[in-house]
């Protein structure tokens, strides 16, 4: 509801001399783009390291390296792993004997109690040695195998055909179990990574377009497609959202910053509070629209929107570039002559000239 006072929409009389008034010309904002920083990553990126702990015996390749899928860039030193194994076929070996011994010796207790020489709790006896060496020689094989895996996981390899963008630790470092020695970046298309305000991302859709910039290149642009957005908030205020790079020529390089932009949706027609006087009919409001070949205003009923601030969205009555009185209209009659506000000033008076 405006509780706003004025005079009714009566004409001017004629001899009405012209009140002085400001003007606002009416006009939608341009559209704006919002900035965020990103940084460019490849798709396929990897950070390597081994599966098992050790001393590492030999890195083969350095940054800016590229590199083959399936090359060897990096050995732990194998003689820890090779005894393991060796030790693990060595049990395998023992439980297999004993298992032989429990089998040989199942086949006589069997054989005697058949006879009626054995109790029946002397052959269930045998029979339990007898499961119990099996299951000895299980295990003994799963640690074999294990012990395999580890010899063969004391290698990195590459996964991917890419380049080493990251060399963490050196030759002789002792390597934690699952520690990063090397990051490979891939061949493939690379991705821009930012994180934008829960809001912005919820208004954005799969496809939706952004321009990034290089540092320093404000001139040069990209244009980017989004690819998702995640559906998780970090910190209670950002999601994580992606986009992918064209395919051309010079783009960034994997870890290159860059200025996002995202083109804000046009701000709708808005005018001061002051502009408004109350209309005929309740819940309605007019304004004076000023006429620059007459020196008059006209009078005009508008549909306005909810006060926001000190102004009021313009739903429907005013058009950009009409010039409205934003400062006087309370004391405004339909068509009346008005004089442009200039204020006064005495800057220089008393000067001779």
């Amino acid at each position: 509801m405006l509780l706003l006072t004025g005079c009714d929409g009566q004409a001017a009389p004629a001899d009405t001399v012209p009140r002085a008034v400001k003007l606002e010309t009416v006009g939608a904002a341009a559209s704006v783009e919002t900035r965020f920083t990103a940084v460019v990553r490849q798709e396929q990126r990897a950070q390597l390291g081994f599966e098992g702990g050790g001393r590492i015996a030999e890195v083969r390749v350095d940054v800016g390296d590229r590199v083959r899928k399936d090359q060897l860039l990096a050995r732990l030193d194998p003689q820890p792993a090779r005894l393991k194994w060796e030790q693990a076929d060595a049990s395998v070996q023992a439980a297999v004997a004993d298992l032989d011994e429990r089998k040989s010796q199942l086949r006589q207790q069997q054989a005697l109690f058949e006879d009626g020489s054995l109790s029946a709790a002397a052959l269930i006896t045998s029979r339990t040695a007898f499961e119990a060496a099996q299951s000895k020689v299980r295990a003994a094989e799963s640690d074999r195998a294990l012990a395999r895996r580890a010899l063969r996981q004391a290698d990195i390899r590459a996964p991917f055909a890419g380049t080493v963008v990251a060399r963490l630790l050196q030759p002789q470092s002792d390597a934690a179990p699952g520690q990063a020695v090397l990051q490979l970046d891939g061949e493939g298309r690379a991705q821009v990574l930012t994180m934008l305000p829960a809001d912005v991302g919820a208004g954005l859709a799969p496809g939706a377009s952004a321009t990034a910039y290089r540092s320093g290149e404000g001139d040069r642009s990209f244009a980017l497609r989004l690819r998702s957005v995640s559906a998780q908030v970090e910190g209670g205020a950002t999601v994580q959202a992606i986009f992918d790079l064209p395919e051309q020529e010079r783009l960034p390089r994997s870890g290159e910053s860059l200025m996002l932009a995202l083109p804000s949706a046009p701000a709708g027609l808005t005018i001061p509070l002051t502009a408004v006087v109350p209309a005929a009919e309740k819940d309605k409001a007019a304004v004076f629209v000023y006429d620059a070949l007459t020196g008059h205003v006209q009078r005009r009923e508008v549909v306005l929107g909810p006060l926001e601030g000190t102004r009021f969205p313009v739903l429907r009555g005013l058009a950009p570039g009409e010039r409205i009185v934003s400062t006087g209209a309370a004391f405004l009659v339909n068509g009346q002559a008005v004089a442009l506000f200039r204020p006064e000033t005495r800057l220089g008076a008393g000067v001779p000239r």
